[in-house]
């Protein structure tokens, strides 16, 4: 999902710098210089969640990672960054962004080092634990240092080089995953997917440290810590029986477990407004809510997300283990994904003012397409060749490009500016928290399905991976389905016009 957490702080004013740039002064190239940092910082972070998904096999061949533990590796990440989000910005607010830009970078760093050297799937998922809560620090200094030292005709360029290397990791992130992987470099196997963090984070860190001014929010910003508890625990609740379930049973704990996910989280809902009456600073302000497109926003997207990571997890793992192609064969299969997600998304922005949630309609539909095409290749080809998915590939990309950079737009059209800043992280916390319970649910369904065909993940063959994967697609359809149903709830234009926006 696109980050927005745009904050109207500005640490200058626009005219010193629009007349430092105009007048090619070191300060104009220094701001660029460093937006080009913390650029290569959220690089690095992009194409380590872009990878991942590929290093599952040999991960699973070189540890043993059980089904629920590679299930973790992947949905830990999400879950993490999603909780840690608000949080992330608001210390940035009070503690200075470079600040705590700098320590989200090293942070990432270090925890990129314990998944590189990690013995086990245990201290592996810690990693990946610790990669989503530093990340989470880390990424909103980005988009609030853009707010901040770019004046208004600036921003545009700005935000275009932060959409750009957004794709480029989206496009390249398989394509190296692969490579390295393959490469079995030094004989580390997976390992450097993880590991090439570390010279690019230090760099970062050194470059920040020269380059990058300090900046803070006016005013001192609290900090809702039981609020991030009390989000955190119904979410790990809800995922622990979902992934442990169909390798564990489902007993009475799962039972007790999912049993307590919705008190939990209407506890977490009363904090919120106890907060917000009491004028402190809430993760997400619950009059927000009453605004439908918000709420809308917020429905569509943990829905629509909920379908994205996980999948990417079954496919690698299906072609990968199942059907015996390597990391570099299945990260060139997903090139037309990314080139769909690029080429819908630059057609889609010009289309929002206009079209509005028909176009988040539209692209769930096209992404579920994209998933029947998928199933319908894999149940009547025999023996799959590595084109054979390319054209349902493509699909679901281009439907992932019309929604991604829509539904912000749409979603958060109509709320007030003050309130710009939390409603953005709110959204992306949502979509972040909707991809680890997807990676969770469709994990359930493939490999819940698999175990009833086999002993287990490792003495399947490729018949029951391809048996286990359409029914995850099956799945994934139907997600695709509740969430173009969920675009009614949206208004219908991305129109700044509030007369009806109210959430009944």
């Amino acid at each position: 999902m696109p980050y927005d957490l745009r904050e109207p702080y500005m640490s200058q004013s626009a005219d010193d710098l629009q007349q430092a740039d105009s007048a090619g002064g070191k300060q104009g190239r220094r701001r660029w210089i460093a937006l080009a940092v913390m650029l290569a910082a959220m690089a690095m972070d992009l194409l380590d969640v872009a990878i991942v998904n590929l290093a599952l096999p040999a991960i699973r061949a070189e540890t043993g990672a059980s089904p629920a533990a590679l299930t973790w590796i992947v949905a830990s990440y999400p879950l993490t960054f999603g909780v840690f989000l608000v949080l992330g910005g608001r210390l940035g607010d009070r503690f200075g962004r470079k600040r705590m830009f700098m320590l989200g970078v090293l942070g990432f760093t270090l925890a990129s080092v314990l998944c590189g050297l990690a013995p086990s799937a245990g201290p592996l998922i810690v990693g990946r634990v610790l990669q989503g809560v530093f990340a989470a620090i880390m990424t909103p200094q980005i988009l609030s240092v853009i707010q901040i030292n770019f004046t208004p005709a600036e921003r545009p360029k700005a935000y275009a080089a932060f959409g750009a290397v957004q794709g480029v990791a989206t496009v390249g992130g398989p394509v190296l995953g692969g490579v390295l992987i393959d490469a079995d470099l030094f004989g580390l196997a997976w390992r450097p997917i993880f590991l090439i963090n570390v010279p690019i984070g230090l760099v970062t860190i050194i470059a920040a440290a020269v380059l990058l001014a300090e900046s803070r929010a006016e005013g001192a910003r609290q900090f809702d810590i039981t609020g991030v508890a009390l989000l955190g625990l119904p979410l790990f609740l809800l995922l622990f029986p979902l992934i442990h379930g169909a390798e564990a049973g489902w007993g009475p704990t799962s039972a007790l477990m999912l049993l307590a996910v919705a008190p939990l989280f209407a506890l977490f809902l009363w904090h919120q407004h106890r907060r917000d009456r009491a004028g402190h600073a809430a993760l997400v302000p619950p009059r927000l809510f009453r605004q439908r497109g918000f709420t809308g926003g917020v429905l569509t997207g943990m829905v629509f997300f909920a379908g994205v990571v996980g999948f990417l997890m079954v496919f690698a793992l299906t072609m990968q283990v199942g059907l015996g192609f390597t990391a570099r064969s299945v990260g060139m299969m997903l090139i037309p994904y990314s080139i769909g997600i690029a080429a819908a998304s630059g057609m889609a922005f010009p289309l929002v003012p206009r079209l509005g949630r028909s176009l988040i309609a539209l692209g769930a539909v096209v992404k579920g397409s994209g998933m029947a095409i998928l199933l319908a290749t894999f149940l009547a080809v025999d023996a799959i060749t590595w084109w054979h998915p390319l054209p349902g590939l493509l699909v679901c990309g281009i439907g992932m490009g019309l929604v991604a950079p829509t539904i912000a737009d749409v979603a958060l059209a109509r709320v007030q500016s003050s309130d710009a800043g939390a409603a953005s992280g709110g959204l992306i916390t949502s979509g972040q928290i909707g991809g680890a319970t997807g990676v969770a649910l469709i994990s359930s369904v493939f490999f819940g399905v698999l175990a009833l065909s086999t002993a287990g993940v490792t003495e399947a063959g490729p018949g029951e991976f391809t048996h286990a994967f359409l029914w995850a697609l099956a799945f994934e359809i139907l997600v695709m389905a509740v969430a173009a149903v969920l675009t009614l709830v949206l208004p219908r234009t991305a129109s700044a016009d509030t007369s009806s926006d109210t959430a009944h």
